[in-house]
C-alpha cells in the first residue's frame, strides 16, 4: 500500500516535472510573445539610441512584438549595463553595448557586473572610427595643428567625454600620452550633452562618436579635424585619418546585443538569426551609414571572442598610458 502511495507521488513529480520542462520549451518555441526591452546605457539622440531604434524597429517588424528602446544613462554607460546584468534572463530584456561600459569600465571604475560571466553576447551590430571635432573659435585645421595647440596652451584646452573610460575619453588621453599635451577632461552623461557644450565655446575639442557630431559639423558650427580608424571614412572622404600623422593612433568604437547571461541559448540564437538578418537589409546599412558607422553582425563566439581581446588590449593602453579614473 505505501508503495502504491510513493510510486504514484514519485509520478506525479515526474509529470510536474515533464509539465515544466514542456512549458519552457513551449515558452522557448513562441519567444517572443510579448514585448521586449532594449536597454541603451547611454541618453536618448546618441548613436547607441539611434542603433537601438533601427534594429529595434526591425526586430519588432519581424516578430509582431514591440521592441522598445529603454534609455538609462548615467556612469560612462555601467549604470544601464548594471541594470540589464540584472533582469531575468528571459530574453525580455537586451542591451546595447559598446566598448565602454562592456570593456573599458570595469578597468578603470568599480562596476556592479562582471562583463564576461554576466551577459550573453548575441552579436555586433556596428563599428565606427571617432571623428575629432574642434570648435571655430580653435585656430587649427588640421590634426597637426590640434597637436602643437594642445601642447602649447595645455591646461587651457577642455575635452568632453561621456564619462571615465568611454572610447572618447580614452582617445584623448591616448592623444594627451602620444603628443605629450595636457588637456582638461570634463565628463558628461552622453555625447549629444557634450557636443552640445563644443558647441557653445565651453569646450575646445572632443573626440566624438560620428552621430552627434555630423549635424553639426554640417551646419558649419563645428570643424572636423581627423578621424581615428585605420583608412578615411567614405562618409567623410575629405577628412584624413589621425594614423597618418600620428602612426598607431587608432581607436574604433562598436555596438553590440547582449543579454543576461544564463538566457537559453535557443532564444539566443533566434535573437543572432534575425540580427544577422537585420544587419544585411540595404535600408538599415543606408541609416547606419547616416550615423558614420558601418552595419556588421557576428556569431555570439565572435562577439565574445572580441570582447575578451579588447578588453586584454585596452587594459595594456590604460596601463602604458596610466590612464586613472578621475
Amino acid at each position: 500500500m505505501n508503495s502504491n502511495v510513493v510510486i504514484t507521488a514519485g509520478c506525479v513529480l515526474a509529470a510536474i516535472a515533464a509539465s515544466g520542462s514542456l512549458f519552457a520549451q513551449s515558452a522557448k518555441s513562441d519567444y517572443p510573445n510579448r514585448q521586449i526591452r532594449m536597454i541603451v546605457p547611454f541618453p536618448p539622440a546618441g548613436t547607441s539610441d539611434i542603433i537601438a531604434r533601427i534594429v529595434g524597429q526591425k526586430l519588432s517588424e519581424a516578430w509582431g512584438q514591440s521592441v522598445l528602446p529603454d534609455s538609462r544613462p548615467g556612469a560612462g554607460g555601467s549604470l544601464g549595463t548594471e541594470i540589464a546584468a540584472k533582469t531575468a534572463p528571459d530574453g525580455y530584456t537586451l542591451l546595447v553595448g559598446n566598448a565602454a561600459p562592456i570593456s573599458t569600465n570595469p578597468l578603470l571604475v568599480k562596476v556592479q557586473y562582471d562583463t564576461l560571466r554576466d551577459f550573453a553576447a548575441i552579436s555586433l551590430v556596428a563599428r565606427a572610427p571617432q571623428l575629432i571635432v574642434v570648435h571655430p573659435s580653435v585656430p587649427v585645421k588640421t590634426f597637426p595643428e590640434l597637436i602643437a595647440y594642445a601642447k602649447a596652451n595645455g591646461s587651457k584646452v577642455n575635452y568632453g567625454s561621456s564619462g571615465v573610460g568611454t572610447i572618447a575619453h580614452l582617445t584623448a588621453e591616448m592623444f594627451k600620452s602620444m603628443t605629450g599635451s595636457e588637456m582638461v577632461h570634463i565628463t558628461y552623461k552622453g555625447m549629444p550633452l557634450t557636443i552640445n557644450d563644443l558647441v557653445a565655446g565651453t569646450l575646445q575639442v572632443v573626440f566624438s562618436d560620428m552621430a552627434p557630431a555630423l549635424s553639426q559639423v554640417k551646419a558649419g558650427k563645428l570643424r572636423p579635424i581627423a578621424t581615428t580608424g585605420a583608412r578615411v571614412t567614405p562618409l567623410m572622404p575629405d577628412v584624413p585619418t589621425a594614423n597618418e600623422v600620428l602612426p598607431g593612433f587608432e581607436i574604433v568604437n562598436w555596438w553590440g546585443l547582449f543579454a543576461p547571461a544564463n538566457t537559453p541559448k535557443e532564444i539566443v540564437a533566434r535573437l543572432n538569426t534575425e540580427v544577422v538578418r537585420t544587419m544585411q537589409m540595404s535600408d538599415v546599412r543606408e541609416k547606419f551609414a547616416t550615423l558614420g558607422v558601418e552595419a556588421v553582425s557576428t556569431t555570439p563566439g565572435e562577439l565574445t571572442a572580441m570582447v575578451k581581446s579588447e578588453i586584454a588590449a585596452f587594459s595594456r593602453l590604460i596601463k602604458s598610458a596610466n590612464i586613472r579614473a578621475e
